[in-house]
């Protein structure tokens, strides 16, 4: 959730604080006193994208007036713009315009297409972001699904290496690339990219429809009949 915390801001006589959310789990699982780095198995992808935040707010007040509120955001990685109104029985109003940045010290944000075709050979491509002060040496992996029943189908679409390196200096991002073949009948398919490096992990999934290659074509041939007549 979203909490109040760093930043403030004060406009007739509003006052608004706002901080950063990071989703998902960023962290390594920890055991005592030693980390160990997670497997593929253990990191979860996000998977609510959506483009807006919508909630119901329960708004609180502190002795000076100060408003306190919570709520969910999505997990897509990105930066949002917000926008607050208020006002009093005795109609003064205020609103406050902010923004919030969702991010993790580690971020895969894949380059999908809107979609995929029959036939077609392609590069699918992963950003990895790295937000730490520090070079980070990990893995990325692509996998696919049956968006209908979730099975895998890497095999059909050529993924046999799902699994590839990547080195990201301090403050520095990479490119992992998966080259994809797409067979024929699939409706759609389900892409789940998630990367490891050190103690930070991250994981994006989302569907993709498949076009089929094929074309409808419909022939008219003219029928000469006469009147009063017919024709088989």
């Amino acid at each position: 959730e979203a909490a109040v915390a760093n930043e403030k801001e004060k406009k007739g006589g509003f006052n608004f604080e706002i901080a950063e959310y990071t989703p998902g789990h960023s962290k390594a699982i920890t055991s005592g006193p030693e980390t160990i780095t997670p497997g593929f198995d253990q990191i979860t992808a996000r998977t609510n994208l959506n483009e807006t935040a919508f909630f119901y707010p329960q708004l609180e007040t502190d002795a000076e007036g100060n408003i306190i509120f919570s709520f969910t955001m999505p997990e897509a990685l990105t930066k949002w713009n917000f926008m607050g109104l208020a006002h009093t029985k005795d109609l003064q109003s205020s609103q406050i315009f902010s923004n919030v940045v969702t991010q993790k010290e580690l971020m895969v944000q894949p380059n999908a297409p809107r979609f995929l075709r029959e036939g077609d050979e392609l590069e699918f491509t992963t950003k990895i972001s790295n937000l730490t002060d520090s070079i980070l040496n990990g893995v990325a992996q692509l996998e696919l699904f049956n968006a209908l029943n979730m099975q895998p189908v890497d095999l059909a679409f050529a993924n046999n290496v799902k699994e590839v390196k990547f080195t990201t200096n301090a403050k520095g991002s990479a490119v992992a690339t998966w080259k994809l073949k797409i067979p024929s009948g699939f409706d759609a398919i389900v892409y789940r990219v998630k990367a490891k490096a050190g103690n930070f992990t991250d994981g994006e999934e989302n569907a993709l429809p498949v076009l089929t290659n094929r074309i409808l074509v419909t022939e008219a041939l003219p029928l000469w009949v006469r009147g009063n007549k017919t024709a088989d």
